[in-house]
């Protein structure tokens, strides 16, 4: 005879509140995913020699894209296991750890784009100087009617119409600084603002998980309940039953009669 059978009041689902919480919540979860694949792979088909591939590098953009695919995939784990959690206690387990691994993802994104900023003077000048095309130095100078990085003599952009005007005397290292400085500040808003999103999940997903511990824990004390109390009503019935072993009778020993 099967718990289920036994005691048919016993709550089979978690709360409703807390699946619509869980719900809410993993929307949200994946709705970051979806943005972080949507917006890196629109700057990877538009890649361009404009002032933004300063920042949004093909390594950074890739990494973005990479991470976004994560989030997705552990969120479809989630709502998987969150339309059967009694059944699919494992689900929410692999769930629960793979938000885990979204938190360190986006964590580590942030800190290695921090990481590679904790130069910036160095950093830009050697990238102005040996790795940047002159369609991004070009478009620094126009921005900021500036010529080359120190001073019109710094390896300027040709093309330039500041470039042209005699009365130019300064750089575009201030300009390339106060550019930077603003973008980064939002990429890593946006970034730290994926991580809260990934914390409440992962907190949600735990309340899932304690609700649908005790949801189970219940059911089976109230099915063990009504098997005693069948049990002391009815001594006669047998619940669950061993079935009968049968045990083989020892083999005989014959002795021959004692010689007389």
């Amino acid at each position: 005879m099967r718990a289920r059978s036994v005691c048919p009041s016993a709550p089979t689902q978690v709360k409703r509140s807390v699946r619509i919480g869980f719900g809410l919540v993993s929307a949200c979860y994946t709705a970051s995913g979806v943005a972080t694949v949507a917006v890196s792979a629109y700057f990877i088909r538009t890649s361009d020699t404009s002032r933004r591939s300063v920042i949004l590098t093909p390594n950074v953009l890739y990494s973005l894209l990479a991470a976004g695919i994560y989030i997705i995939a552990s969120a479809t784990v989630g709502v998987m296991g969150a339309l059967a959690p009694l059944r699919r206690k494992s689900w929410l387990t692999a769930y629960v750890w793979l938000v885990v691994g979204a938190i360190l993802i986006n964590t580590g994104i942030g800190i290695w784009m921090w990481a590679r900023t904790l130069d910036i003077g160095d950093l830009y000048a050697h990238n102005w100087r040996h790795l940047w095309p002159e369609p991004v130095r070009r478009s620094f100078q126009d921005q900021g009617s500036c010529c080359g990085y120190l001073n019109p003599r710094d390896r300027p952009a040709s093309g330039s119409p500041s470039c042209a005007n005699a009365a130019t005397r300064y750089g575009c290292m201030m300009s390339v600084h106060q550019y930077t400085h603003n973008n980064l500040a939002y990429i890593y808003s946006w970034l730290f603002g994926f991580v809260f999103v990934a914390v409440v999940a992962l907190l949600s997903a735990l309340v899932m998980l304690v609700v649908r511990n005790d949801a189970e824990r219940l059911r089976w004390s109230r099915a063990n309940a009504i098997f005693r109390s069948m049990k002391s009503a009815n001594p006669d019935i047998v619940f669950f039953a061993p079935e009968p072993k049968l045990v083989s009778a020892p083999p005989r020993r014959y002795f021959p009669d004692k010689m007389q």
